[in-house]
């Protein structure tokens, strides 16, 4: 058994929840996935994977050599590039659009590790909301939150995200902490609108497969969730914040999680796509690989807070579904779309 070739079959398996999945982005067909994963279990003696007709999940054995494998095939890229031969470094300019808080929370703060790794490359960054971006403002490669266009674009899932519910203490002093979602009738909810003009009003939740959908109040609405983040800060509302960005408010007491036995519906995906004619552009391929980098850690370190993977979200009906250069939306939230 060929154990690289096994972990990173194993890994892709885990990141697109499904073996099929995995077989499209490795060019690979579905049982030469299936088999070497099984192989790599027999080698180990344990059941890494949950196998269901809603797809792959991690077992406790699983996620604990996920973990690892993650690590490792980070080092093993760190070493190729290190040892690669003198003057193959990659150099030029390359074009990035990054999604609002995705860009802000998760790549920026640890963009310094790309330049340094590849010091000939200028970057030239740019705000993106959706994929039609890439075209319109000529990027090389964008990272994007939603679910992948169907479209022609080469995607690569960098990480699910998931809702927290959450307000500032001073917010549920004044207000109360409300215990199960219905409760959210009359609170200030602070309301995001997605990139193709819904508002995102009704939020749906799941406990023990029971659902309930919640249409809220707001006084406050925003393109931006960032902005949205920040109001929640100021006591202005309750909002749905990304456990990506959570530990930073939570580390200086800004907000603080409700409703945490129920569990937040249709957080979307984060992504990254790039047109085919990039593909086999050096450039944005290191760049691909540093953000698989980038989350593969923060996904770790929520793992370890959350105590598991968090597993993928199927589209919503009010997602944008893309055809050509026409969106059509279908209506979630009360006030329909823009």
């Amino acid at each position: 058994m060929d154990k690289l070739r096994a972990i990173e079959y194993f890994n892709c398996a885990v990141e697109h929840g499904r073996f099929a999945a995995a077989a499209r982005l490795l060019n690979v067909s579905t049982p030469a996935v299936t088999q070497l994963v099984a192989a790599l279990e027999r080698s180990l003696g344990v059941v890494l994977l949950n196998r269901t007709r809603q797809g792959l999940s991690l077992t406790s054995d699983g996620e604990r050599y996920y973990q690892t494998s993650c690590q490792i095939t980070a080092a093993l890229r760190d070493v190729e590039r290190r040892i690669g031969p003198r003057g193959t470094k990659p150099s030029g300019t390359l074009t990035v659009g990054l999604r609002g808080p995705v860009g802000a929370i998760c790549v920026m703060p640890r963009i310094a590790q790309f330049t340094a790794r590849y010091p000939d490359i200028e970057l030239v960054l740019k705000p993106v909301v959706t994929f039609h971006d890439i075209g319109e403002k000529n990027l090389d490669v964008a990272v994007l939150a939603g679910w992948p266009p169907e479209r022609d674009l080469i995607v690569r899932p960098l990480a699910q995200t998931r809702h927290v519910i959450c307000a500032s203490p001073k917010y549920l002093a004044h207000k109360g902490i409300p215990i199960v979602p219905d409760d959210l009738r009359q609170h200030h909810c602070l309301v995001h609108r997605s990139s193709g003009g819904t508002l995102l009003d009704r939020w749906i939740f799941e406990k023990n497969g029971e659902q309930r959908s919640i249409d809220v109040k707001t006084r406050v609405i925003s393109d931006d969730r960032g902005w949205i983040d920040e109001a929640a800060c100021a006591g202005a509302g309750i909002a749905r914040v990304t456990d990506l960005a959570l530990p930073r408010y939570l580390a200086d007491g800004s907000l603080v999680p409700v409703l945490t036995d129920w569990q937040s519906l249709e957080a979307p995906m984060i992504f990254v796509a790039y047109p085919p004619s990039q593909r086999k552009s050096k450039l944005v391929r290191v760049f691909v690989n540093f953000l698989v980098d980038v989350f593969s850690e923060l996904d770790g370190e929520r793992m370890l807070r959350a105590g598991g993977k968090v597993a993928g979200v199927k589209m919503p009906e009010w997602y944008g579904r893309t055809r050509g250069r026409q969106s059509v939306f279908m209506t979630r939230g009360r006030k329909g779309i823009a």
